[in-house]
């Protein structure tokens, strides 16, 4: 039986698709939602099973420490009798705890999303360690790219590695594929990075500028809510929160993304969007190195021209985060317990 565990909306986003997979190959699972994004999960109902465990795990303010604590408080209370894997995707504090959870109750750890490195243990924070840490416990590692494939190895992790995509590129194609989108004088904004937070209102005085003569929509993170729209000059469309299915609009309709966020990284490059980087680093070079993405630090004036500079060539490059990812994941994992399997009945 196989555990499928997420707390945040990223996780929510990158394991529906793979669920819905599963139930086509009528694989046995059970989920559990950790609670750290609980007001988001509403608006994944309609994607994701109602979850077999909840936690309880949120309260405003706390510090990752106590959120640890609670969740492995609470996890210690689930029967993980008939459970043989769990499954964690990404770089959340869900993720790396819970993964740490399974590892002392001897269960087998599959990491979706395995492979990310900034090689900067504090830069994005804690996501960095989280992942490097799940890495070294992990026993199966769904790799998104060459780049996360080659990360692992230099770090002496070579046995059940497999490169198979990220599953985002599934998820964006379920949402946008029945629909058609008119391109609008809009960029699309997300900045809420803990590593921004002391450069943010600087960030934000360059956006007041851009929104002068240019549409925004700035999707406003619950922990930046009161000082964002405080600050941000009234012309700037706030959003407190969208669903998948308007965020999928949103980055459809834009003519340009400018974001500290990392999944949408990658749905720039679904959708064929330029995306300015707002960081001094990050963990999905193949987004810059593909040409969608400049990684700029604070200086978006300097570079907003990038965002308007899309050409028949840029049109015609391969996406780099692949394609039919979960049928790839779902065929690695029957082979995986197949050999499995066979080598314990030699």
């Amino acid at each position: 039986m196989y555990l499928f565990c997420y707390g945040t909306r990223p996780e929510m986003i990158k394991m529906f698709p793979l669920i819905n997979k599963f139930k086509e190959y009528n694989i046995q699972f059970q989920t559990l939602f950790s609670g750290q994004h609980k007001d988001l999960f509403q608006d994944f109902k309609a994607y994701l099973p109602e979850p077999n465990y909840i936690l309880n795990t949120m309260e405003k303010g706390q510090s990752i420490n106590k959120l640890s604590s609670k969740i492995f408080d609470q996890i210690d209370l689930i029967d993980f009798t008939n459970i043989t894997h769990v499954i964690v995707q990404g770089d959340t504090t869900t993720s790396f705890i819970i993964a740490m959870a399974a590892f002392n109750k001897k269960k087998k750890i599959i990491h979706l999303e395995a492979g990310l490195r900034t090689n900067n243990k504090y830069s994005p924070f804690p996501e960095e360690m989280n992942r490097c840490l799940i890495s070294k416990i992990a026993d199966i590692h769904l790799c998104p790219t060459w780049i996360a494939v080659n990360n692992l190895r230099l770090e002496g992790i070579t046995k059940n590695v497999y490169l198979v995509g990220n599953t985002v590129v599934d998820a964006f194609e379920t949402i946008s594929k029945s629909k058609n989108y008119i391109i609008q004088e809009t960029y699309l904004v997300t900045l809420h990075r803990r590593e921004n937070r002391d450069k943010i209102y600087l960030l934000w005085d360059q956006l007041n500028e851009i929104a002068k003569t240019t549409r925004i929509i700035y999707l406003v993170h619950p922990s930046l809510q009161e000082e964002a729209h405080k600050y941000l000059h009234e012309w700037i469309i706030k959003l407190n929160g969208v669903n998948y299915e308007d965020m999928v609009d949103l980055i459809k309709t834009s003519k340009g993304i400018i974001t500290d966020s990392g999944g949408i990284q990658e749905e720039a490059v679904c959708a064929g969007k330029k995306v300015l980087v707002c960081r001094d680093t990050t963990e999905r070079p193949e987004t810059i190195e593909s040409g969608w993405g400049k990684l700029i630090g604070t200086k978006i004036l300097e570079n907003l021209d990038f965002l308007n500079t899309i050409t028949e060539k840029d049109n015609r490059l391969k996406n780099p985060y692949g394609k039919d990812v979960c049928e790839k994941i779902v065929k690695v994992l029957i082979e995986n317990k197949n050999s499995n399997y066979l080598s314990k009945s030699r």
